[in-house]
């Protein structure tokens, strides 16, 4: 195992070389609707910049963020704010995540900041774009409705904009994630073991090769995988549907007058039954051809995915799992591709301030088409794609290719801080 002091001199862009005399600042917060969250703000020892670098991940540490060390030394203040949802997105409701960053940009405007740079990096990147898209619109035609029926009142909601916008290494969006990588050749929601073999990604007949070996799918078999996954979505969206209209039923009935008349027994049943929350149970859900195909949306990517780096196969059948358990609610607003209102190519639309998204091409889970269609979709007028070459993920060097540039956080960081000096000038 490598030291940590020989790992953080390899890695210089690293949280544990942050200059121990750069200021910091626990910050604890509560939304409107009494949720708690918590940040810490960071400034330089020497002054007190008017910009301020901003990250929250729905459900990731982000308060040691490796952007902070860089951003810091260069005389911004950066402020990672964790959600109510931190490690745990089990009954994670999207339009809820809003009412967190607002109370943090809230904060931010009461301490003084008078522009906020909004970095969205992986699933931060969906997350501040559905959260700036409501926040510059007249509050009237705000969100009123969560996908799984509950009101969210954004309308009296104080939610300042960003006045940057910057999406590395961003996904589209859990939903749109999970349309990408849901397992269409499940037969049986209860049975994880039952397969439709002829649209199994891991069926050799279909083209599959065992790993680290690169797999070859045919195309059209690709476009008819890819319908079924959508359709598979659907199906679990009604099973979350139902779910909460039964709960719906029985809560009603418990507040009905008739209820008193009931007799003991089946007054009893119906008070269980309003209760009860069902949760889902979600299978397979690391099935992406693209993982094992590489001409699917060629990069510089490597075989494989970061959620199973020893071989997908094992995360889509092995223990833990993308949404394995999820709230009905929790699944509508965040991975269901199918009826999540998160989902950055609908989101970005309404993102108008200047906006730059930038891709790590070694990304084993982010693709080159899915960056141009944010690009194309944007609705700033002021928009730029920016391509790290041979970066992962989390910008570590890809290969060997990757190993003779220089680290790739550095270059994210000489890439983007011109970018915003050119929009707001000093810190």
């Amino acid at each position: 195992m490598t030291h940590p002091e020989e790992r953080a001199r390899r890695l210089p862009f690293a949280f544990t070389r942050l200059d121990p005399s750069v200021r910091r600042e626990a910050v604890y917060l509560e939304a409107t609707d009494t949720a708690q969250s918590f940040g810490i703000l960071y400034r330089p020892a020497d002054r007190d910049p008017k910009t301020v670098v901003y990250l929250m991940h729905p459900r990731a540490e982000f308060t040691r963020h490796y952007v902070v060390p860089p951003f810091t030394a260069r005389g911004y203040a950066v402020f990672g704010q964790n959600s109510r949802y931190i490690n745990n997105d089990t009954d994670m409701v999207h339009e809820r995540l809003l009412l967190d960053i607002a109370a943090g940009l809230r904060y931010l405007k009461e301490a003084g900041f008078e522009r906020i740079v909004l970095l969205g990096n992986s699933g931060g990147g969906s997350l501040l774009g559905f959260y700036q898209s409501q926040a510059s619109r007249a509050p009237a035609k705000r969100l009123a409705m969560t996908p799984g029926g509950e009101p969210i009142d954004l309308t009296q909601e104080v939610m300042p904009e960003g006045d940057l916008y910057i999406a590395v290494a961003a996904h589209l969006g859990e939903g749109r994630f999970m349309l990408n990588v849901i397992d269409p050749s499940v037969l049986d929601e209860n049975d994880p073991t039952a397969v439709d073999h002829e649209w199994d990604m891991y069926n050799p007949a279909n083209g599959y090769r065992p790993f680290p070996q690169p797999s070859h799918y045919d195309r059209q078999w690709l476009a008819e995988y890819r319908k079924r996954q959508v359709a598979r979505s659907h199906r679990l969206d009604t099973i979350a549907r139902e779910h909460i209209a039964e709960h719906a039923y029985f809560r009603n009935q418990l507040r009905d007058p008739g209820y008193a008349a009931l007799p003991e027994a089946a007054r009893g049943m119906v008070a269980r039954r309003a209760r009860l929350w069902k949760y889902m149970v979600i299978y397979r859900t690391l099935a992406n051809p693209a993982y094992l195909d590489p001409t699917i949306d060629p990069s510089n990517r490597p075989v494989g995915s970061i959620f199973s780096p020893a071989d997908p196969i094992i995360g889509n059948y092995g223990p833990g799992g993308l949404a394995r358990t999820m709230t009905p609610r929790g699944w509508l607003s965040t991975w269901s591709g199918t009826s999540s209102q998160a989902e950055l190519p609908d989101t970005i639309r309404h993102v108008t301030v200047p906006t730059l998204i930038v891709f790590a091409d070694g990304d084993c889970d982010i693709f080159p088409a899915e960056q141009e269609e944010l690009l194309e979709k944007s609705g700033a007028e002021d928009k730029l794609l920016r391509t790290l070459p041979w970066a992962d993920h989390y910008l570590y060097p890809v290969g060997e290719e990757g190993k003779k540039l220089l680290d790739p956080r550095e270059r994210l960081i000489e890439m983007i801080i011109p970018w915003i000096e050119e929009r707001l000038g000093s810190r």
